[in-house]
């Protein structure tokens, strides 16, 4: 019985302890402070409770938007056909997917696939280097006695005239390596004479003018000039021709030369005579010469890779693609073709952990129609730690550059999408990056291969001008400053 009071007792003894010490709390430095009435601190009235829902974090606000999303997207999608895919992702969440690992042909939004491996095989500050040179110095005159003028090709496939420039449209990247500057450069170096000949080597890849893998229909459609190592104005015939045939309302074709290394030999003799070099035999090609042996006059360095990539990607450069597509092949293994570069393709992307699965390649362009990818590759490209960045950067802004100045134009995308669109005879896609009015980023690709041909660019409009606005309208959920307790003066 003892026993079963003191456990009663002792807790209340306690109670009482701390009653009579709140009681005496001034016994114990605890004093109240004076009021000052001087002073009056102005306190907002709290319209939040303490326990209300918009207290509660974004987390659980941000299902509720997401389903609402995939619900409007999911409806958007039933318009397309069934060779078709879609992924939307931001900040490496997927929002949407729709049959992302289906193999499709991607059309010309391929290039982003040559861009990405070509900057994981070369570096983003990549340049070629073109080579000019010599058998001797020039004397004190200026003159190469008994010397060609050398000319050895790098595979830099932006070596454009200022009269070729002139033929693309003001919204186009006008980034280049400058034929003109490079023979204002020659004769910076006193070459006012040469006894010989211009003489181009492009021995650095192969001689195949156009892409293997191409059916007949496509390579005699002239829809890129011709390849070579040492390429000028992208493979096309031009100033003997007079570029100035190919502009106005209604342009006659641009040629593609039948050998592009004797052409750009011409074409640069024909830049040199301009600025007062005489020149005495004419412009040649040869490849049998070792450059170990000449005397190196002058070195022009292209623009950076991320650069090119940006011109290719925002020109919709054709021609530039296959030959980052051979530089690839050479840099891997040794060979300048289209063949070791596509060998290369898959190889790359699997070392930098990047899904190759259902990978059909024919060329760099992406302008075979066999080739084949699915959304999921390009959706990793964006979202790629190492240059997924700089293939955003280099992608044009939909409404203003390139290829995609005139689409999508009074639509959320755009000034707000970067990004390569592509339609062409029941072959669709677009690839980007759209961040929203709120700042979020989006990584979109979509990509529809179509068998209703007629119907085809319908749908493909109808797609892309639905979804602008479903987008833009997505939040992921009030942001956190949206969150906080709310004044009734608010």
């Amino acid at each position: 019985m003892l026993q079963l009071l003191k456990r009663v007792s002792l807790p209340l003894l306690i109670l009482a302890a701390l009653i009579a010490l709140l009681n005496f709390k001034d016994r114990f430095g605890y004093e109240e402070a004076p009021i000052n009435t001087t002073q009056i601190i102005e306190t907002k009235d709290l319209g939040t409770p303490v326990f209300s829902l918009r207290r509660v974090p974004e987390l659980l606000t941000s299902p509720l938007a997401t389903q609402q999303l995939q619900e409007s997207l999911l409806e958007l999608v039933s318009v397309l056909p069934d060779s078709s895919c879609f992924a939307v992702t931001a900040d490496s969440e997927e929002l949407f997917e729709f049959q992302k690992q289906l193999p499709l042909n991607p059309g010309r939004t391929q290039k982003i696939i040559t861009a990405y491996a070509a900057l994981a095989q070369l570096g983003s500050d990549y340049q070629y280097e073109t080579v000019i040179s010599a058998d001797r110095e020039t004397d004190a005159d200026g003159n190469l006695l008994s010397s060609d003028l050398y000319v050895i090709g790098s595979g830099d496939p932006v070596i454009r005239t200022d009269a070729f420039m002139e033929l693309l449209p003001e919204s186009y990247s006008f980034i280049r390596t400058s034929a003109d500057e490079m023979a204002d450069l020659t004769v910076g170096m006193n070459i006012l004479f040469i006894q010989g000949a211009v003489v181009v080597n492009e021995s650095r890849y192969d001689e195949e003018r156009t892409i293997v893998g191409w059916d007949q229909n496509l390579k005699e459609s002239a829809v890129i000039g011709s390849l070579s190592a040492s390429l000028l104005d992208s493979g096309f015939d031009g100033l003997k021709q007079n570029y100035s045939q190919q502009r106005g309302d209604s342009p006659l074709p641009l040629v593609p030369s039948a050998n592009p290394a004797t052409r750009f030999a011409a074409n640069f003799d024909d830049l040199l005579e301009a600025r007062g070099v005489i020149i005495l035999r004419g412009a040649k090609e040869i490849n049998n010469v070792e450059q170990s042996s000449l005397v190196e006059l002058i070195t022009i360095k292209s623009p950076s890779l991320d650069q090119i990539a940006k011109q290719m990607l925002t020109n919709d450069d054709n021609v530039t693609a296959e030959m980052v597509l051979k530089e690839i092949g050479f840099s891997r293994t040794g060979q300048g073709s289209t063949g070791s570069g596509l060998v290369s393709l898959p190889e790359i992307l699997s070392a930098n952990n990047l899904p190759n699965t259902e990978l059909l390649l024919i060329d760099g362009s992406g302008l075979s129609r066999d080739n084949q990818a699915t959304c999921n590759l390009f959706q990793a490209i964006l979202q790629d730690d190492r240059y997924g960045e700089t293939i955003k950067e280099a992608l044009p802004l939909v409404g203003v550059e390139g290829v995609v100045s005139n689409v999508l134009q009074g639509t959320p995308f755009e000034s707000n999408l970067t990004a390569h669109t592509y339609f062409e005879t029941g072959r669709a896609a677009m690839v980007g990056s759209y961040t929203t009015p709120e700042g979020l980023e989006m990584h979109i690709t979509y990509i529809a291969n179509f068998d209703d041909i007629e119907s085809a660019q319908n749908v493909h409009e109808t797609f892309l001008n639905g979804l602008a606005p479903i987008l833009s309208e997505f939040t992921g959920g009030k942001a956190l400053d949206e969150m906080g307790p709310r004044s009734v003066i608010d």
